[in-house]
């Protein structure tokens, strides 16, 4: 009986055509960028002190930022960037947000939730 199965069931968990894209959208970039084989620098931002909170993950030269608040609208400070320029970009959306240049930089942003950067170094 197909209502006693509790997978056969609508609700939260199922796998609507929405939802999938959704799914196959993250584990591209999972795949893509691959960030639990970086080196996660977390000395750089204080969780309990810095707003937004805060992640950075370091690949060869590519740093990884992760903001998270529920709405965050102003500055944001990029700790971690080398003496040199970076190319910045919100890898999940594709939105481009110039170049900064290290060894710290600010950038005024706005995002609900989240934003994920990546700073890729570029060539003066």
């Amino acid at each position: 009986m197909a209502q006693d199965n509790p997978y056969a069931r609508e609700g939260k968990f199922l796998l609507t055509p929405e939802k999938e894209k959704v799914w196959k959208k993250w584990i591209h970039i999972y795949n893509q960028k691959m960030l639990p084989t970086g080196h996660y620098l977390g000395t750089l931002y204080d969780i309990g002190y810095d707003k937004p909170e805060t992640h950075v993950i370091q690949k060869a030269d590519t740093l990884f930022y992760a903001f998270y608040n529920k709405d965050w609208k102003g500055d944001i400070e990029l700790k971690g960037l080398g003496h040199k320029s970076y190319r910045l970009t919100d890898y999940v959306n594709g939105v481009d947000y110039g170049k900064v240049s290290g060894p710290e930089s600010h950038i005024q942003v706005q995002f609900t939730r989240s934003l994920l950067l990546e700073a890729v170094p570029v060539e003066n």
